[in-house]
């Protein structure tokens, strides 16, 4: 006794076998258009991602690093332009300041004062990283007693 297994195939209006099952090209191909959609997208928002985690690293470090430069200035604040860099830990960082003079009455604000010579001093700072893609500027202003 011999078991003979026999597919049998009929043919469907088509053209092929009826009762087979599988995808057809047209399946396959919109399946993998939908698939590549969909992984650009995901890409792109991880691609965003990264660029705001970097964005917001700058900011903190260049909030901090700021800081430390205007402390800098302040001993030197009558040097009309100041720049540098940061120590290693910072390195691919820098400042640079420009430090003017502004005419302001102090008698109306602050009588005190009035009879002290002394004066406004505007500061601005930028603070940049070595690759040049992002700054961070500061304006501030400080009073500078006459020595």
């Amino acid at each position: 006794m011999t078991i003979a297994s026999e597919t049998s195939c009929q043919p469907g209006n088509d053209g092929g076998c009826r009762g087979q099952r599988g995808f057809t090209l047209i399946e396959v191909i919109v399946a993998m258009t939908i698939i590549a959609t969909v992984m650009v997208a995901l890409f792109r928002m991880q691609s965003g991602t990264i660029n705001l985690a970097g964005a917001d690293d700058f900011q903190t470090t260049a909030r901090y690093l700021a800081a430390k430069a205007l402390a800098q200035i302040e001993l030197s604040i009558d040097d009309p332009e100041l720049k540098g860099e940061f120590d290693q830990a910072f390195k691919g960082y820098a400042w640079q300041c420009e430090v003017t003079d502004v005419n302001a009455n102090f008698s109306d604000i602050m009588p005190n004062l009035a009879d002290k010579v002394g004066t406004l001093k505007k500061i601005d700072l930028t603070i940049t990283r070595e690759h040049g893609d992002r700054s961070y500027h500061v304006e501030t202003f400080r009073y500078a007693p006459a020595s």
